[in-house]
């Protein structure tokens, strides 16, 4: 956890490199053509030494350290790197990212992102582009392209996120978070722009009334929550229901946007 590196010579150690990285090494590739050796761990932003990927001579006494640039997560930790005889080292992360890191020059781009850990239990449609956001216990928030089949945006929320929704325009999108708190963000740019908790319970489930007028939310406190999110008016609880049987799961609104039905964990509708 050190981030030191032991050098063997057989089953003797011959010696140490100290603080190879500032943090925990979670991957080592030898190259077989060349012997030159890669290295991916968990690094500090700030280290003067540069990046959370090294590049070694067969020594391990010369590095060369490479960023994965603006692309790469808060809190990124390299998990796995293999190095090609082109001149290339794909890198993967913990949030579920692939990398590939050019060596000359340095430059990396992304090739494939994903959710990190946890499950996905967020996800909904736009109502008119083909897009669809995705929240996830990965503490992030992305919204996807189903056309170019990739990612246009993400943001970290810093809490586990359960549920989402689009507000009938698609101009809101509703993210319910696992400790009670749930974030109003814009539809194409993810900026939050309000956020509110009334519980300390998952939210499970968040639903835009019809008529984009109120927007209502299911949790464990057996309970369904309305708030008004008429434009320009100041969000706040219009009204609750209580003493549902078990957890709410699903919410679904009538065309009209005057009654609701409610789904809970305990089989009951």
């Amino acid at each position: 956890m050190t981030g030191d590196v032991y050098v063997w010579s057989g089953h003797i150690l011959a010696r140490t490199v100290s603080q190879a990285h500032t943090g925990p090494i979670f991957t080592m590739h030898t190259s077989l053509k060349d012997g030159l050796v890669v290295t991916g761990a968990k690094q500090k932003t700030l280290a003067r030494d540069g990046g959370c990927v090294k590049l070694w001579d067969q020594e391990m006494k010369r590095c060369r350290a490479f960023q994965l640039g603006r692309d790469m997560p808060p809190n990124c930790i390299v998990k796995a790197a293999s190095r090609s005889s082109r001149g290339k080292i794909l890198v993967g992360t913990n949030s579920g990212d692939l990398f590939e890191v050019v060596e000359k020059g340095g430059s990396s781009q992304v090739l494939l992102c994903s959710h990190g850990e946890g499950e996905i239990w967020g996800l909904a449609m736009h109502p008119s582009k083909p897009q669809f956001v995705t929240a996830s216990e990965d503490k992030t928030v992305r919204l996807w392209d189903l056309e170019k089949m990739d990612l246009v945006r993400k943001t970290e929320v810093g809490v586990a996120a359960r549920s989402a929704a689009f507000s009938p325009d698609g101009s809101l999108i509703a993210i319910g978070l696992k400790n009670g708190e749930f974030l109003l963000m814009k539809g194409d740019s993810l900026e939050v722009v309000t956020k509110k908790r009334d519980r300390c319970s998952t939210i499970h489930d968040i639903r835009f009334s019809p008529d984009g007028q109120l927007l209502a939310m299911g949790n464990d406190d057996c309970s369904v929550d309305f708030y008004s999110v008429r434009p320009g008016a100041r969000l706040s609880r219009a009204g609750y229901c209580k003493s549902i049987p078990s957890s709410v799961l699903q919410l679904d609104w009538s065309d009209d946007s005057k009654l609701i039905k409610v789904s809970s964990a305990g089989c009951a509708l």
